[in-house]
């Protein structure tokens, strides 16, 4: 495996699982892809009821926070990389990177709480509700 397919491998496990802020609406903490699930099908939405009011708020709400908290789990995954690079030997750094996404979804598993006013059932879900 090479570090890049370690670092996309992280990335993309920490887009579904690392719980963060939604600004405007105090005390949710979902993960970036729960965002884009929204932003998804607020657009629909938008394409067929049109963008004014809300509607339109909402979706660069929801799109802004795609965007950002997608550079900043770049910037985070990128500099994660340069660590393991500089803490392990070259030809472990994929490995490295490996073992931290393996971590953060066990960790999304058996500990992680996911707040959010979008849920079906709950405002608090674990990993496992949060996508079904």
């Amino acid at each position: 495996m090479s570090e890049r397919a370690g670092a996309l491998l992280l990335l993309l496990v920490l887009v579904m699982v690392l719980p963060l802020p939604m600004v405007g609406l105090e005390g949710s903490l979902v993960p970036v892809a729960r965002f884009v699930q929204l932003a998804v099908g607020l657009s629909a939405l938008g394409v067929l009821e049109g963008t004014q009011g809300m509607v339109g708020l909402f979706l660069g709400l929801l799109w802004g926070h795609v965007f950002v908290y997608g550079l900043l789990l770049c910037a985070g995954v990128a500099v994660l990389r340069r660590v393991a690079g500089a803490l392990v030997p070259s030809e472990r750094v994929a490995w490295a990177l490996v073992v931290l996404a393996l971590l953060a979804l066990g960790w999304a598993f058996a500990f992680a709480e996911y707040d959010t006013q979008f849920h079906h059932t709950t405002a608090h879900a674990s990993f496992a509700e949060l996508y079904r």
